[in-house]
């Protein structure tokens, strides 16, 4: 298989096993030569180009040519685009375990918001990134899931044979608004990067969650399902996650345009997510059940590298899955996709996020199927989804002065492609060589970082859960 098919296929991840740490780089810089950049310094595109590499930084970018140090690792450019490393906005890495952290990279991802799982275990696995031991992006975290005492009492409800995701390490349930001033407080302690709401108790008790995420100065994200969007206006919520439920077709269009008109104004922004809308409601679930089960790979290539884990969890997650609910969904999507289209046009930043380790959701390459819907389900041009996958995820993320364009003094994470993504936006795909950290992983090391996934123990062993 050639590697960038091999590329392709790689959607599936798995494994709580640390992956071979990248060797040192070799002493002096690296450069790619003739290339065109984008986007570079405040958004411009720079042909011709030459990017200088040191340590974890870019140390120059120069139109035109320039003389490379002696010494250099030179890499060619030629008729090829370099872009900044690709972020994934929405993913829940736990569950995909560890060795997908090295699948995320194979496909030019390299940082990932990650929306709920096991802190602790997460911690560790960013700290063992930062400091090279293991291959992976950089993660951004938002610790445990929050949700309504209510639905953890529901998971306690089922036998604790039935039981498949270790709930109590990864969702925090809440009951009123004193336990979320309780909750908030001690949340702000740890190293969390913003705080993530799945489900509700009532509305005082998301007020509360609000006002303690806004005094700790934490972020707050997460779903609005049965919440109006004026009380998530007045919350000051920074982010929207999937669809709005109701869709709103009660409204007027100028009613819902105007509701789009202020999540714009207040820079809310909302990762629509549209990739596993689209498993879920338009693959069959017959053809699911058949992948899922497919240890070959050969009705879902990217099935071989699934965790032991995740395939018991996608498993639990076809039993809730059947024609009726794909009915319900698949009435839910015109509106959904109007919603998400009005939004684009009133300004509010859409950012691609795919939701790794929902049902066929893969680590990775997952993005790149969002990115494509961007284009032909929401109707942005590739240049916008490109600069939405980049710098609007970075400045969300606030990482910006680091991450997401390609300038000197930024982060060396890159993505050098065969094709032009703003002519094709599956263009993404076709990755000739990836920069981590300044380390560059050409396409013999790339092939290799694909062989050692595929050996990970957490592939073959249960590693996580209960």
């Amino acid at each position: 298989m050639n590697r960038i098919l091999m590329l392709s296929v790689i959607l599936g991840a798995a494994g709580c096993v640390a992956l071979p740490p990248l060797p040192p780089p070799p002493p002096g810089l690296v450069a790619i030569e003739h290339v065109t950049v984008l986007p570079g310094p405040a958004g411009g595109v720079v042909e011709d180009a030459t990017v200088v590499i040191e340590g974890a930084t870019i140390l120059a970018l120069t139109a035109g040519g320039m003389d490379v140090p002696a010494g250099a690792r030179r890499v060619d450019g030629t008729g090829r685009y370099l872009i900044p490393g690709l972020i994934e906005a929405h993913a829940h890495v736990s569950k995909a375990r560890a060795s997908s952290l090295g699948l995320f990279v194979a496909n030019g991802v390299t940082t990932v918001r990650d929306m709920g799982g096991d802190h602790r275990e997460l911690l560790e696995w960013r700290r063992r990134i930062r400091e090279g031991a293991w291959v992976g992006p950089r993660l951004v975290l938002a610790g445990p899931y929050l949700e309504s005492a209510r639905n953890i009492e529901r998971m306690r409800a089922d036998p604790p044979e039935a039981r498949i995701e270790p709930f109590e390490r990864t969702r925090i349930g809440i009951g009123s608004p004193d336990a979320a001033r309780r909750v908030v407080d001690s949340l702000a302690a740890l190293d969390v990067d913003f705080l993530k709401i799945r489900t509700v108790e009532d509305r005082e008790t998301y007020r509360a969650i609000a006002a303690g995420a806004d005094r700790h100065g934490v972020p707050l994200v997460g779903h609005v399902l049965g919440l109006p969007l004026e009380l998530v206006l007045e919350a000051r919520q920074a982010g929207i996650e999937h669809f709005i439920y109701p869709t709103l077709d009660s409204l007027s269009e100028a009613a819902r345009r105007d509701l789009w008109r202020r999540l714009a104004e207040q820079d809310v922004y909302v990762t629509p997510t549209l990739v596993t809308f689209r498993e879920a409601t338009f693959r069959s679930v017959e053809h699911l059940r058949r992948a899922v089960e497919d240890t070959t790979g050969s009705v879902e290539p990217r099935r071989r590298y699934v965790s032991r884990y995740l395939v018991r969890d996608w498993r639990e997650q076809l039993l809730e899955l059947d024609e009726d609910r794909q009915r319900i969904l698949r009435a839910l999507y015109p509106s959904t996709i109007r919603n998400f289209r009005e939004m684009h046009e009133a300004g509010v930043t859409l950012l691609p996020g795919s939701d790794v380790a929902v049902l066929n959701v893969f680590p990775g390459s997952s993005l790149h199927e969002e990115l494509e819907l961007f284009v032909t389900e929401l109707g942005l041009t590739p240049a916008e989804v490109l600069e939405r996958a980049t710098v609007r995820a970075a400045r969300f993320l606030g990482i910006a002065d680091s991450v997401g364009t390609v300038a000197p003094g930024m982060a060396a994470d890159l993505v050098v492609l065969d094709g032009d993504p703003r002519e094709d936006i599956r263009n993404t795909r076709r990755i000739a060589g990836v920069a981590l950290r300044g380390r560059w992983l050409d396409a013999r090391e790339l092939d290799a970082l694909l062989e050692d996934i595929l050996a990970a123990p957490d592939l073959h062993t249960l590693d996580w859960g209960r």
